[in-house]
């Protein structure tokens, strides 16, 4: 090959590494999605903006919901693949300098599901507004969430956790508000 040829090739480069959304890890502690189509830069901007405000609203168990792009930065105006995580299980925190604070493993199976259930429905109206779907994983369970709502794998994924907490959907939501208390010094 002519080494004056690369800067021609670049550009196709670039294209093919986009061409195909990101990769989803198996990490067991973070629910991870992605959008399975690109989706329109205007779209992107509003999800990012709603999960931004939806942050503010809610306060997180671990961290807030990220929304990242491949194939460009959200705002650039072209289209491109979605992608982020919830990290679900806080484990334990450090409250102040040097000292740690554990946190029971009921309560943070209970905020765990809680986090993963909204996800899953801010990724549900996502996929209503803006016509897209999303893939899901957490560990080695995968599923796909749609305008209609999760499949039955992300609906199993979902039980697990629910099994988990013993807690049912509106028991988690429930128990959110004493648990965000009785830990509020994480934040």
């Amino acid at each position: 090959m002519d080494p004056s040829s690369l800067p021609r090739l670049l550009p196709l480069v670039a294209m093919l590494a986009c061409s195909r959304p990101p990769a989803l890890n198996g990490d067991a502690r973070a629910l991870v999605y992605r959008s399975r189509s690109k989706v329109p830069d205007t779209a992107a901007r509003q999800m990012a903006a709603a999960a931004d405000g939806d942050a503010r609203r809610r306060a997180p168990w671990r961290e807030p919901n990220h929304l990242h792009a491949a194939g460009g930065p959200i705002g650039d105006g072209r289209d491109k693949y979605l992608f982020g995580e919830t990290q679900l299980y806080l484990g334990e925190y450090e409250p102040e300098p040097g000292k740690f604070r554990e946190v029971e493993p009921q309560d943070d199976a209970a905020m765990a599901y809680a986090d993963a259930l909204f996800t899953v429905q801010q990724l549900q109206r996502w996929a209503q507004r803006h016509d897209i779907a999303w893939d899901v994983q957490l560990g080695r369970a995968r599923g796909r969430i749609t305008a209609s709502g999760a499949d039955s794998a992300a609906r199993s994924l979902l039980s697990d956790l629910s099994g988990k907490s013993g807690l049912s959907a509106e028991e988690a939501e429930m128990h959110r508000p004493r648990l965000d208390e009785k830990y509020r010094d994480r934040r």
